[in-house]
């Protein structure tokens, strides 16, 4: 069709009377405008990478496999995911890292509080009692989604959704033999929880004795008596830890956020309708994965039952009974170390009400 177009031209300009030598840089221009013009005309492509850090045999994994799948189709071809396995590309850590600099296009990870002490955000205790209010924050017209995105942002990513991961419990070793559900229950228990600031200020507010002790170390010190139980523990996670522990309390106070990311300068230099391509693959992802997640937490939990391992679940009112002490007293703090007033002004918008 190009070599057709440029004959035609050739003729007119014969007939018009211009010199061959004339015709030969006219026609080397036309040549560089179509070439130039033509792929914009078509549809740009690209070939990116996808990962996660986490594990292979995590759900995490097939989602970013879905997300590909679903891109490709989308685009018609014009965007093609290549699924990197976990640990292919460096940890989650690395992963994030990667992704701000740009040589891993997409990620699938853990939040990282490293970079700006608002991203405590992500732990947020007692935001939420139930899955339907977890799900309604995020997606594309979430309200939460919009906040994440504007704090990955200012380092680097592009937020396309968030993965909800599960809701946190907390597990007990044999040593404590009463049953804890309320912060009037839990005097004198080591409670261990990540060396992350914002679980330091909410999990005292509990009743417990805060114990930060990283997770690869969590095992032995419940094993061996450093700690008489950990908090933030999902089911999947209590389960493995299972031959450590007898008691599991499904408290629901916090929620464990990933996020499907993209680098920043990258999503900027895409059109509007290939990043709407990506949002609504990025909403129909995550809206999938917030449905399973929530029967995983379910499966892991009968595991737990038929390991030995007692579960428990909080009434509403038990929930509502540590929510009030954790808002009144750790909120304040929360609100002027890490989050600042305006942020935690909208996460009170937002927040499950509670009775006085």
């Amino acid at each position: 069709m190009k070599k057709e177009k440029c004959k035609e031209l050739r003729m007119h300009y014969l007939k018009a009377g211009y010199a061959p030598q004339s015709l030969i840089i006219l026609m080397a221009l036309l040549i560089a405008i179509f070439m130039t013009v033509s792929p914009v005309l078509a549809g740009q492509s690209y070939k990116w990478k996808i990962s996660q850090g986490i594990a292979e045999d995590h759900p995490a994994s097939a989602r970013c496999k879905q997300f590909a799948q679903i891109v490709n189709e989308k685009s018609q071809g014009n965007m093609k995911l290549t699924y990197y396995p976990a640990g292919a590309l460096g940890d989650w850590s690395e992963q994030i890292e990667a992704n701000r600099m740009g040589t891993l296009e997409i990620g699938l990870n853990a939040g990282s509080t490293s970079y700006d002490p608002k991203t405590n955000l992500m732990f947020m205790p007692y935001l939420f009692s139930s899955w339907d209010e977890a799900r309604s924050a995020i997606g594309s017209k979430g309200w939460l989604t919009p906040i994440f995105n504007e704090l990955y942002s200012n380092i680097g990513l592009k937020v396309l959704g968030i993965y909800l991961n599960a809701w946190d419990g907390m597990a007990y070793t044999s040593r404590v033999k009463k049953l804890v559900k309320v912060p009037a229950d839990a005097k004198g228990i080591k409670m261990r929880v990540p060396p992350i600031r914002i679980f330091e200020v909410y999990v005292p507010t509990l009743g417990f004795i805060s114990t930060p002790v990283a997770y690869s170390e969590t095992f032995t010190a419940l094993q061996t008596g450093i700690v008489d139980a950990r908090s933030a523990c999902p089911a999947v996670e209590a389960y493995v830890m299972r031959d450590a522990i007898d008691k599991y309390v499904a408290t629901r106070d916090a929620f464990e956020y990933w996020f499907l990311t993209m680098n920043k300068k990258l999503w900027d230099t895409l059109s509007a309708e290939d990043q709407a391509i990506l949002t609504a693959s990025a909403d129909k992802v995550m809206a999938d994965q917030a449905i399973a997640a929530e029967k995983d937490e379910k499966d892991f939990m009968d595991k737990l039952t038929k390991a030995g391992v007692k579960v428990y679940e909080v009434s509403d009112q038990e929930w509502n009974i540590s929510a009030k002490a954790c808002r009144e007293n750790a909120w304040p703090i929360i609100e002027k170390e890490l989050l600042g007033t305006e942020l935690m002004n909208k996460i009170k918008q937002h927040a499950t009400p509670i009775s006085q």
